[in-house]
């Protein structure tokens, strides 16, 4: 099974690519699931997603977030930033109501000042809002979904025995902008049953002054469950093969 999410909203593909999961470990792993993404940062940035009123968590992606047991968890929440989604993050962020923000920006990434601008976009939430700290800042590789996929793993052991005591850790995801930093998340929530809150896109704007986007595409290909694996299936030790 082959799946393309490279014209697929976040609340589209993710679903999918959960159920297709759940149907090939029912059947013992007697199957292969491909998940392609087109990969253009440049055209990720320019594509602005037209967000409905209503943030919510994906479907089958609520993890432990609606169970009492976690009611009282420290939540720790990780939005992936891209331009132009301030309004659409700040809903996010009075949905969640987190404890800890720590906001994922690109670096390495195409363009080596990405980081600075878009830490200089969101500068109000990251001093008032959501009251950032520096040192909670996350970077991770903007062509490397496997990088974004150990970090939140790791924050995620990091934390656990930290607050086990007190209510437990609960980590809530949110994917924006680039869809290869969106797998990385995809691939920890699949692992770890983390919860993505998200404001689905109702529609898309796209500046008709922006170039074909398929000269300076790559396809970006991730093997996610099947013959690569032994059974029962271990972590998502993908493997991430960039074609041309």
């Amino acid at each position: 099974m082959v799946v393309d999410v490279s014209a697929l909203s976040v609340g589209t593909g993710f679903p999918i690519v959960r159920y297709l999961v759940e149907r090939i470990t029912q059947q013992n792993g007697l199957a292969n699931l491909h998940v392609l993404v087109a990969h253009d940062p440049k055209l990720d940035a320019d594509i602005k997603p037209v967000s409905n009123d209503t943030p919510g968590y994906v479907h089958g992606f609520t993890g432990k977030s609606t169970l009492h047991d976690f009611a009282s968890a420290a939540k720790l929440w990780l939005p992936q930033l891209a331009r132009g989604r301030t309004d659409a993050l700040d809903r996010l962020y009075d949905f969640v109501r987190p404890h800890d923000t720590c906001p994922i920006l690109p670096f390495p990434a195409s363009d080596p000042r990405s980081s600075d601008m878009l830490a200089e976009e969101y500068l109000t939430e990251f001093e008032s809002t959501w009251s950032v700290d520096t040192r909670n800042i996350v970077y991770a590789d903007e062509g490397d979904p496997l990088d974004l996929y150990r970090t939140i793993l790791k924050l995620d052991d990091l934390r656990k025995p930290v607050f086990q005591e007190v209510g437990g850790s609960l980590l809530v995801l949110s994917p924006g902008g680039s869809k290869v930093m969106a797998l990385g998340v995809l691939m920890a929530a699949l692992e770890r049953d983390l919860p993505v809150a998200y404001l689905e896109a109702i529609g898309y704007d796209l500046d008709p002054s922006v170039s074909d986007a398929n000269a300076s595409s790559e396809l970006l290909h991730i093997w996610l469950e099947g013959d690569a694996y032994r059974q029962p299936r271990p972590t998502l030790h993908s493997a991430v093969v960039p074609t041309r």
